[in-house]
């Protein structure tokens, strides 16, 4: 499995398909899927780990398992993800975490690992997220890589508020 960031308390590395019990169960949760459509089934969440895997390849980046480094248990997923947004392509930086691990700063510490693997890894010029505007806790995380929201746009067949940072190290 290979390890892709890691920041003080996490390693972000590849999803497996030995990863789909976790997933199961951080995404059965009524609470973590609040602000999503709909709960996914494992066969779903197989197609899902699937689709990230091909990602990997196709994309060079796309969701990843955070872990803990001191115990090796997952938290949660984190990465980056390609996405239309408003007719343009973007970078999303992405955040779901387990409820067990809520409110320990797994959410902010591996998005702003992911933020900055975007800028200095990829050069990508900037990245968003897409946040419900009900999901305080999500703005949070995203007013912690010092995005600013920039509009609204339909996602997942909500609106969701467009939240983005722009890379300091790339000319506009």
């Amino acid at each position: 499995m290979k390890c892709i960031i890691e920041t003080t308390r996490l390693k972000l590395r590849e999803l497996v398909p030995n990863d789909l019990d976790f997933m199961a169960e951080m995404m059965a949760d009524n609470e973590v899927m609040r602000y999503y459509p709909r709960r996914l089934s494992r066969e779903l969440l197989a197609d899902w780990i699937a689709r990230q895997r091909e990602r990997y390849a196709s994309d060079g980046y796309a969701m990843w398992l955070a872990e803990s480094k001191e115990t090796g248990a997952p938290v949660g997923q984190v990465g980056l993800t390609r996405q239309v947004v408003n007719g343009v392509e973007e970078c999303e930086v992405g955040y779901l975490i387990h409820r067990p691990f809520w409110r320990q700063g797994f959410a902010t510490e591996a998005a702003v690992a992911c933020r900055d693997h975007a800028f200095n890894t990829l050069h990508k010029a900037r990245v968003i997220s897409l946040v419900h505007p009900d999901n305080a806790a999500s703005k949070g995380v995203a007013q912690n890589l010092g995005m600013e929201a920039i509009g609204r746009a339909p996602h997942g067949g909500h609106e969701h508020l467009v939240f983005a940072v722009s890379n300091p190290n790339v000319a506009a």
